[in-house]
């Protein structure tokens, strides 16, 4: 799978600054592992000199968020807890953004880190209770029919489905276009999508490589709920 970086997709959707001020604040972060190299569940945080930034690893889980942590730099290094071998994953955060979601991907490479990690900015407002993220990560351009609603996620980018009721099951299909250009008539997905109020979701639309077909991966996030 090639290795996107989101931070050009949603970076529109958060609070823009690219002063130098900017750089030296605090950003909190949260992990989510795509798929798991090794056997490492926790890691250490340090800055790019190698010193940890917390005396406590932070889960690098697969199916959830890891707790949100601050942290004081914006270059980050990754290690397994309780070892000092060679970093798991290196990242440097935009400039811009306070809140992230730090992806971790396989990195095929030899000799390199285990990871390549995709900082996604969360943005500061337009992304709330009730939301649902698309996150194209599959190679080819996706659509999705939600309760008669038609939302494109072109590859390699992103959208936002918000829902009108704040609350329930809506009826939705997912397609794909081809090489040629042409939809395809038969969704490789279609079902419920579950709407509850306090809860946002990322899907991430990803290339199952035993099908070939798309496929995605929602992750819930808890948000306060709307004020009436």
């Amino acid at each position: 799978m090639k290795f996107l970086s989101l931070f050009r997709v949603l970076g529109v959707l958060a609070c823009a600054s690219t002063s130098l001020h900017a750089q030296s604040e605090s950003a909190t972060i949260r992990l989510l592992a795509f798929s798991r190299v090794g056997d490492a569940r926790e890691v250490m945080v340090a800055g790019a000199d190698g010193k940890p930034l917390h005396d406590k690893p932070l889960a690098l889980p697969t199916e959830q968020l890891s707790p949100p942590l601050s942290v004081g730099s914006r270059a980050l290094v990754f290690q397994a807890a309780g070892t000092t071998p060679a970093p798991l994953a290196k990242v440097e955060l935009p400039a811009s953004g306070k809140d992230f979601i730090l992806v971790f991907f396989p990195d095929p490479k030899e000799g390199q880190a285990a990871y390549k990690v995709d900082p996604v900015p969360m943005p500061e407002g337009g992304f709330g209770s009730g939301d649902q993220a698309f996150v194209n990560y599959s190679g080819s351009n996706v659509a999705f029919v939600i309760a008669g609603e038609k939302l494109q996620v072109p590859m390699g980018k992103s959208a936002i489905y918000h829902s009108k009721k704040t609350e329930g099951t809506r009826s939705m299909a997912g397609y794909q276009q081809g090489k040629d250009g042409k939809w395809s008539q038969t969704p490789f997905y279609s079902s419920r999508l579950i709407v509850q109020e306090g809860v946002r979701n990322f899907i991430l639309v990803v290339r199952d490589p035993k099908t070939g077909a798309p496929d995605f991966r929602g992750i819930a996030d808890f948000v306060e709920k709307a004020a009436p």
